[in-house]
This record gives structure tokens, C-alpha cells and sequence, in this order.
């Protein structure tokens, strides 16, 4: 992350008013110091993705030596993770209130978290349209040749004994055990094909419609041209 990068003013106001939109503890007057304890960050990211961070982990805090505390913990728990790794001289900064310092991190978090909550947003939305226990049918041959099918319900259920079939990338093999990561890898194998399936369903579906325009518009123009009248030529008689 390039923390020496300059914001633009339209940049810099929207930034404002998107800190400014949030219930934080307390408002944004200089940010430089209101944010210098990192305790206003963490419920920036609190106020959007809950599950990340744990208020009581940071202490409101005049002193350099908490602050930098504070700072630790969320580069530790938190902005690593987001690919924001803190190197000691910025936390320094950040704590002494340097002017544009926060503005950068601020700038940087809000993209790392609107890119999870699009990554929340997908997953839920796949797990909606293939929700577990979905009847998802995969092909096994048993020992005698025969063909088969099992449910991914039957196969979160049913009990696969020593020397059963297993699933590896949609073909049947024979196994002394059933580890679990083969069963996943045929699931996304399946659901990513799905994925595929639909993308091209729209596709088709995006065709049809064009087609069905042209249609319409080589109706409108065989139309007008019955309605053109044609022009008689009369012949002078001598």
C-alpha cells in the first residue's frame, strides 16, 4: 500500500461524509487526533462487519504507549488480513496525528471492506440458489458395474464404510476411506458448473431477445414498403 499517495479534494469529501454517515463514539472534528488511537478504525470496521472485531480490545487513549497498543491489535487482528499491514513508523505516525496520514488508511479500509461485503453478498447468494442438502445427483459404479446415483442429501447422511466409493471430479474410485476434501472438491466441481451453465443460459437468452428485435424491425420495413405507392409514368401520345 502506497501510503505517501495524495487524495484529491472530490476524494477527500466523500471520504468525509462516509466517516461522518456512521454512529461512531464520538464526531469527527480533526481526524488526524480524533482517529490517532485507532479505537474510532476498529468501529468503522465494527460498523460494518461485526463479526471481525471485539471493542473490548481497545482503550480510548491519550498516551502514545496505548495507542500504539490499540494499533497492534487491530493491524494483528484485522488490517493484516485486508492486505493493510501497518509497518511500525506509519502506527508512529498514525499516533502522533500526522495530517493525512488517517485519511490514506481510512481511503484504503473502505475498499478492502466493500470488497468483502461483496464477497458476503456472493456467497450468500450462492448458498441460496444451492442450498446444502440440494439434490445434486452424482454418478457412482459399485463393485458388480453397476451405475448408481446419491444425492448430496444421501451423501451428507449416509455412512460410507472402509472399501466404499468415493467421488474425485465426478468419477468413481475406489478408496479404503472417504476423506471429506474429495466430497467437497465434486461439490464445487458441480457448483461451479452450474455457475457456468447459468452464465450461458443468459447469453442465449440476451440472443433470442436481439433476434426478436431484428424480427420486429425487418416487419416494420417490409410494411413501409407495401405502403409506398408507386409512381406511374404517363406516356405522351403523339
Amino acid at each position: 500500500m502506497a501510503w505517501e499517495m495524495e487524495l484529491d479534494e472530490n476524494i477527500l469529501e466523500d471520504l468525509y461524509v462516509w466517516i461522518d454517515s456512521m454512529p461512531l463514539s464520538k464526531s469527527k472534528k480533526r481526524i488526524e487526533r480524533d482517529f490517532s488511537d485507532g479505537v474510532l478504525v476498529a468501529e468503522v470496521v465494527r460498523y460494518y462487519l461485526p463479526e471481525l472485531i471485539e471493542m473490548h480490545n481497545y482503550t480510548t487513549a491519550n498516551s502514545i504507549q496505548q495507542k500504539r497498543t490499540n494499533w497492534g491489535i487491530l493491524n494483528k487482528k484485522v488490517l493484516n488480513s485486508f492486505g493493510l499491514d501497518l509497518p511500525d513508523t506509519i502506527i508512529t505516525g498514525l499516533c502522533n496525528g500526522k495530517p493525512g496520514l488517517v485519511e490514506v488508511l481510512l481511503y484504503n479500509l473502505r475498499l478492502k471492506i466493500d470488497e468483502e461485503l461483496e464477497l458476503q453478498q456472493k456467497s450468500q447468494q450462492h448458498q441460496q440458489t444451492t442450498p446444502r442438502g440440494s439434490r445434486m445427483s452424482f454418478g457412482i459404479s459399485d463393485s458388480g458395474g453397476r451405475s448408481t446415483k446419491l444425492t448430496t442429501t444421501a451423501l451428507n447422511s449416509v455412512h460410507m464404510p472402509k472399501g466404499s466409493t468415493t467421488i474425485k471430479n465426478g468419477r468413481a474410485m475406489r478408496s479404503t476411506s472417504v476423506p471429506r476434501i474429495e466430497y467437497e472438491e465434486a461439490k464445487q466441481l458441480n457448483l461451479k458448473q452450474q455457475e457456468e451453465l447459468e452464465v450461458l443460459h443468459a447469453k442465449v437468452r440476451r440472443l433470442e431477445h436481439v433476434l426478436q428485435l431484428k424480427d420486429v424491425r425487418i416487419q416494420e420495413l417490409l410494411q413501409a414498403t407495401k405502403e409506398v405507392k408507386p409512381t406511374h409514368v404517363m406516356k405522351k401520345k403523339f
